[in-house]
């Protein structure tokens, strides 16, 4: 109900005159004033309507105003519909008593003041329009409630129907995976056999094709490798933990150490903290795929250079990872994370196509993100970043 929405207000008295004096009090209010001349003719008003407040006269031949109330307190509709008894200062404190009894709000006595009705009307006349106000918008959030209710059960209904797909889906990609491998190793098993017995027999074209099927198989087997890294990201459950980050490079590097000091690589490494919280698996696999993406486009280049550094920001904190390379037209930045992405040939540059998919993945599990900076023959920079963990683990 609008504040300006009139409301209704009964007026219950047998005597005309004593009507028209209340009605010249109230119509200042501006609401709807209704007249009632017996208890039964009130009564009838109030099987079609609601009121705020009943002003309601005692005395009345036939139902006087005490029966009149006690049958409104018993209809569940007005029940609780404030009355004030409008009567002769004479009544006796017995009947006063009985009007509360009968749920009375208060007694005006005749003639009545008016500042004092308008006063009390009023206040009843707000609390109504409150009262339907608070109704209403409990009603209005109550359909709300049981739309979001109905929404969430429909959300929950499908996420389970994702949740099957997922798992299906992950369950079929490490079944395949797996089963690729058997003859995979089969094939690179024998093709291996075949070029050490029988390579003298082959001509030139031959054993062309030879190398070529293990070559083959060889990408092959890297290639479900890195697929079946991809997929347990998607089960594995989430631990963080606090990571030596300088210690995890440096084993990282010394894995890579023959091919940086063959190559004559500088690196460098600028880490001004050295714990950080993240899924450890995830944070190993991140770097090792940056550092192998660094060695691989620096190949060409004369004096190869890679950077790595550690940056702390107010709410995560970033890894970088920098080369001096080939580096890449900027606007392939956001693709070269989707899974198999590649800009260059196989041919050129070996490659799946997953590991910076990998990375990606990982920012995103931590609650991070991941991107990239470059631009053709000037090297490119990787960022892996995610968020500071409250509770100071992996400062």
């Amino acid at each position: 109900m609008d504040a300006e929405e009139k409301v209704n207000i009964l007026l219950v008295d047998d005597t005309p005159a004593k009507l028209m004096a209340l009605k010249s009090i109230l119509v200042d209010l501006g609401q709807n004033l209704v007249e009632a001349r017996s208890g039964k003719e009130a009564l009838r008003h109030l099987l079609q309507q609601e009121f705020a407040v009943i002003l309601l006269d005692v005395v009345m031949p036939g139902m006087d105003g005490f029966e009149t109330a006690e049958l409104i307190r018993q209809r569940g509709r007005t029940q609780n519909t404030p009355i004030i008894f409008v009567t002769a200062i004479s009544t006796a404190e017995a009947d006063r008593a009985r009007g509360y009894r009968l749920g009375a709000v208060d007694y005006m006595f005749t003639p009545v003041v008016p500042e004092i009705l308008k006063a009390k009307v009023t206040v009843f006349v707000d609390l109504f329009k409150k009262t339907q106000q608070v109704q209403r918008q409990t009603d209005q959030l109550k359909v709300l409630n049981e739309k979001l209710g109905a929404q969430l059960q429909e959300v929950e209904r499908l996420n389970r129907q994702l949740q099957a797909v997922n798992k299906e889906l992950e369950t079929f990609s490490y079944s395949v995976s797996h089963d690729l491998k058997a003859p995979l190793r089969g094939m690179d098993g024998f093709a291996r056999a075949l070029q050490e017995d029988y390579a003298d027999r082959l001509d030139e074209s031959g054993r062309h094709y030879l190398d070529m099927i293990c070559d083959s198989a060889r990408r092959m087997g890297i290639l479900i490798d890195d697929l079946l890294k991809y997929s347990r990201l998607e089960r594995q459950p989430m631990h963080w933990e606090s990571v030596d980050l300088q210690r995890l490079i440096q084993d990282l590097i010394a894995e890579r150490q023959v091919e940086i000091d063959t190559r004559g690589i500088r690196i460098d490494l600028s880490l001004p903290f050295h714990q950080i919280a993240c899924e450890r698996e995830g944070l190993q696999q991140v770097l090792a795929n940056l550092l192998d993406n660094a060695l691989k486009f620096t190949r060409t280049t004369a004096q190869p250079a890679i950077t790595i550094r550690a940056e702390e920001g107010e709410a995560e904190r970033v890894v970088q990872v920098t080369d001096n390379g080939i580096g890449f037209d900027p606007n392939y930045r956001e693709r070269i994370f989707d899974i198999f992405q590649r800009l260059h040939a196989q041919d050129e540059y070996e490659g799946t196509g997953i590991g910076l998919a990998i990375v990606k993945k990982v920012a995103e599990r931590n609650g991070g993100r991941a991107w990239a900076e470059s631009e053709p023959g000037k090297g490119a920079a990787f960022y892996f970043a995610i968020p500071k963990q409250e509770g100071g683990l992996g400062v």
